[in-house]
């Protein structure tokens, strides 16, 4: 009889012992959960904060391109020696050139932003 309860009360602290260890293995576990959704929140946060920069640089050279696209129509409107004439020519095609090449590096740029957020946060790329 001693035998048993002796017995039952060895099984009774090994199921505490193993209670306690599963117990401290849930605890740093949810402590690194936790960790790791801090780091992705401030991963996010500063691909936020650096797209709403280049949105912003984006926006403000499309608009320089826009006034410089104007600043050449006014001076073609204007001009009437056609050597003078050509150079314009010129001029507005090469601005255009780099209105559509701003574009395309924003256009890239934004999606390697997107996908290095995918990578930061482990998802699959979209």
């Amino acid at each position: 009889m001693f035998s048993r309860r002796k017995e039952t009360a060895r099984a009774i602290e090994a199921l505490q012992s193993e209670v306690t260890s599963l117990r401290e293995t849930l605890d740093s576990q949810s402590e690194a959960v936790a960790g790791d959704r801090d780091a992705a929140r401030n991963v996010a946060e500063r691909l936020a904060a650096l797209e709403a920069r280049v949105s912003g640089m984006g926006t403000e050279l499309s608009r320089q391109l826009h006034e410089l696209g104007d600043e050449i129509e006014r001076l073609a409107n204007d001009v009437a020696d056609p050597a003078v004439r050509e150079s314009v020519e010129i001029l507005r095609s090469v601005q255009v050139q780099l209105a559509a090449e701003q574009a395309r590096y924003e256009i890239a740029f934004r999606q390697d932003l997107a996908e290095l957020a995918d990578r930061l946060l482990n998802r699959p790329p979209t």
